[in-house]
């Protein structure tokens, strides 16, 4: 399953360093040698889905003829994207109207999946008997250790604890968390004033995520934020999901709706951090689409419906309006 060498200066030949990867996930394809099962009767039913985390949380489902080396790869909501077969001199199949790319996979059938400007979002290729796909994150994951040292707020120590070994989006997320949600160490808040230490108010832990947020360069804010409309995207679509069986099944809404509102406060975060570094509209106009169905969903939950962690109290506490706080608390949305 791991990367051969020739696949990591080709990815290095695209700008694509070994730190923007995120972790590895293997998709079992069927047999094709002797033990395979008989052919499909006919081309239209080779292709076989191929179901993926990586590419449910991107707003994508793939599918691959394991034998001609076909994939097709499609989004939810006819977004826009496009496929390269090969990572070096090959043509980018970008997707048609109804949001489907079609390629032939070349050699070890190594493939890229790029945002229309050309910003990758997932490296894959074929192992032996697998689909190996890795996401790609072409920006530089922000130090969030340096400064979490520096808090003493012992539930954000925790979350990066939890983390060891986050990708660039968690941990560009949990700089998110930090600049919003960390609770400030105890200070004289009247003698600050009285001396004129007005800047010593806001605490550094606050502070450096937005300064780091602000070294981006355009290409990283761009591939940040492709990143954070996909999975705008997708949430969206599953908070459809959700609204359209929230009555018939109740067992399992609570675990599914606090999943859901974690997915809203990592995206917050980032649209934060995004506002620093002076982008972010796009995203602002997806997430509109997305909290119009959270906030239809939010009024209609009943009382056996909860989601009341620690992450989204203090979301609650610093946004009322949030439809994606602990509902132990009443949103109010104006």
């Amino acid at each position: 399953m791991s990367m051969t060498p020739e696949m990591r200066a080709e990815l290095q030949a695209l700008g694509i360093e070994p730190g923007m990867l995120g972790p590895a996930e293997q998709l079992a394809l069927p047999p094709t040698g002797p033990q395979a099962l008989a052919p499909a009767p006919s081309p239209a039913t080779t292709l076989l889905p191929a179901y993926s985390p990586l590419m449910d949380t991107l707003g994508l489902r793939i599918e691959l003829d394991p034998v001609g080396g076909e994939l097709r790869v499609i989004s939810r909501g006819a977004a826009a994207f496009q496929v390269r077969p090969g990572l070096h001199e090959t043509q980018a199949a970008v997707a048609d109207e109804a949001g489907i790319s079609r390629v032939t996979l070349q050699q070890a059938g190594r493939f890229l999946i790029e945002s229309i400007g050309g910003t990758p979002m997932v490296v894959g290729w074929r192992d032996t008997g697998a689909l190996v796909l890795q996401p790609v994150y072409a920006w530089p994951g922000p130090p969030v250790e340096e400064w979490t040292v520096k808090t003493q707020d012992s539930w954000m120590q925790a979350q990066l604890a939890a983390t060891p070994d986050a990708d660039a989006w968690s941990r560009t997320t949990l700089a998110g968390q930090l600049a919003r949600l960390c609770e400030p160490d105890t200070r004289d808040v009247a003698a600050l004033i009285a001396s004129g230490r007005l800047q010593d108010l806001v605490s550094e832990v606050e502070l450096a995520p937005r300064r780091w947020a602000r070294t981006l360069g355009a290409p990283a804010r761009e591939a940040l934020e492709q990143q954070a409309m996909r999975r705008a995207e997708a949430l969206g679509d599953d908070l459809t999901d959700l609204f359209d069986t929230l009555s018939a099944d109740m067992g399992e809404a609570s675990q599914a709706w606090a999943r859901l509102c974690h997915r809203r406060d990592d995206l917050e975060g980032v649209r934060l951090l995004l506002r620093e570094a002076g982008a972010g509209s796009a995203l602002d106009a997806v997430l509109d689409e997305a909290d119009r169905m959270g906030r239809a969903i939010r009024i209609n939950l009943t009382g056996a419906v909860t989601a009341t962690d620690e992450r989204l109290r203090r979301v609650a506490l610093g946004d009322p309006s949030a439809w994606w706080g602990s509902t132990d608390f009443e949103a109010h949305y104006f």
